[in-house]
């Protein structure tokens, strides 16, 4: 099996651009090729079972209802006007603009956005079948075998980003950063598709994607660092990764040009393209899927309580939204595959939880100190625990006290010694003179 999603041998065999693929190896070179990868994704989207041949079911041109962007921009002005008072979270400095817009469409956008988030890995397996490996090989090996991972690549991203055209509903759904920040992709087709499934009122659900898209375009774009912290968390993750192109080097080598079966076999290949993950890699995987969750997760929570009282059908929405989210076979599965993150750490329901609990111990306020710096974001331990986030936040606990002082105070004097009947001990049977570890005033984001 490989490690990226949307692979299938039946899928390879219907693409008869398999036919030319020596001219596919013989373009451009580069880690990912991504006209192959635009070619599969529009093919997918539009419904092709074939790249390059006609859907299997004319696929009407999209047009969006009429009056529907306006309607779109009201929902929009509406949820600006009720997110403002509730998250501390910056607002952009010009009205959002909604743009309804077709899967195939959509497509295309999200390529222009997805290389700092596939290249890093894809570079990494490109230098690893470089000069090292070319010794005693043909020059023009060489270079094909640097040109069949960006064609590997290249297909396996377009083949993802056409199956997430049927599934994702705005543009802010997945956490994915934006070219245009001001304009709000909205996937009327998809949208539709999912009100009628849920049964959902159309109007009311509308309302909490216009709440949603706000809460999240104020996330992903207002936050001055998550944009650069998540592309390095996914660069760091790349130089960790130890790739193990041995396997496809020997598939390459019986590589028959003049039957495309071959070329099905070799993309199929039983051997991943990496060896076991360190714990450094592990570790740096875990810090992705901490902020995939809890970016989720806060819009989830936060949209709440923007919404309650506003929308009766509230509960239901949510129920549904959770239920999407957390699909294995959903938009969010597939994006964490992507990012070669765990779908489940990666998931929604972690950082919904973490931020519940937070809420419940703090306000809102509280809960926005993870945007403050990327120091204040919770290990993965802390999005388990959230009581240890909000000791390290400041937001819990405090200066600690003395037990003994504390008591002998209280009786006035010395006489009763902590441990003894009717005394007390400090914690873990310390004498209180000092805090447990761990409960130290934070730090400020600049003293790390």
């Amino acid at each position: 099996m490989s490690d990226y999603p949307g692979e299938g041998g039946d899928f390879f065999s219907r693409i008869p651009l398999f036919r030319e693929f020596a001219r596919l190896l013989s373009g451009e070179p580069g880690p990912v090729n991504w006209e192959l990868a635009r070619q599969v994704a529009v093919a997918s989207a539009i419904g092709a079972d074939t790249l390059g041949a006609a859907p299997a079911l004319p696929a009407p041109k999209f047009t969006p209802e009429p009056g529907e962007q306006r309607a779109w921009d009201d929902q929009l002005r509406l949820a600006e006007l009720w997110v403002d008072p509730v998250s501390s979270l910056p607002s952009p400095d010009r009205p959002l603009v909604a743009q309804p817009t077709s899967r195939a469409d959509w497509a295309e956008l999200a390529l222009r956005s997805l290389p700092p988030l596939v290249e890093p890995a894809a570079k990494r397996m490109a230098d690893s079948m470089g000069p090292s490996m070319g010794e005693g090989m043909p020059p023009e090996m060489g270079q094909m075998v640097g040109r069949l991972g960006g064609l590997i690549i290249g297909l396996q991203v377009g083949t993802v980003v056409g199956q997430l055209s049927h599934l994702v509903l705005s543009q802010y759904d997945l956490t994915i950063p934006a070219k245009d920040r001001g304009r709000m992709i909205l996937l009327s087709e998809n949208v539709q598709a999912f009100e009628q499934a849920t049964s959902l009122p159309r109007d009311q659900l509308r309302l909490w994607l216009a709440c949603h898209e706000v809460i999240r375009q104020r996330l992903l774009t207002g936050v001055p660092w998550f944009e650069e912290h998540l592309y390095r968390v996914v660069n760091q993750m790349a130089e960790l990764t130890e790739p193990d192109p041995a396997g496809l080097m020997e598939r390459l080598q019986g590589l028959d040009m003049s039957r495309p079966e071959s070329v099905q076999e070799l993309l199929e290949g039983g051997e991943g393209l990496s060896g076991p993950p360190s714990p450094a890699l592990q570790a740096a995987t875990a810090r992705l899927e901490v902020l995939l969750a809890l970016a989720d997760g806060y819009a989830l929570v936060v949209c709440e309580r923007v919404l309650s009282g506003r929308l009766p059908a509230l509960p239901a929405i949510q129920s549904a939204v959770r239920a999407r989210m957390a699909d294995s076979d959903g938009a969010h599965a597939l994006f964490a595959q992507l990012l070669r993150a765990d779908p489940e750490r990666a998931g929604a329901g972690r950082g919904e939880r973490f931020c519940r609990e937070v809420l419940a111990a703090t306000d809102v306020d509280g809960l926005d100190r993870v945007w403050a710096h990327p120091d204040f974001l919770p290990s993965p331990e802390e999005l388990g625990s959230p009581g240890r986030w909000l000791e390290r936040a400041g937001l819990i606990g405090g200066e600690e006290v003395s037990l003994d002082e504390g008591l002998r105070a209280l009786l006035g004097e010395d006489g009763v010694e902590p441990g003894e009947e009717g005394g007390a001990e400090g914690p873990e049977g310390s004498s209180g003179d000092e805090g447990p570890e761990g409960k130290r005033p934070p730090e400020e984001p600049g003293e790390r």
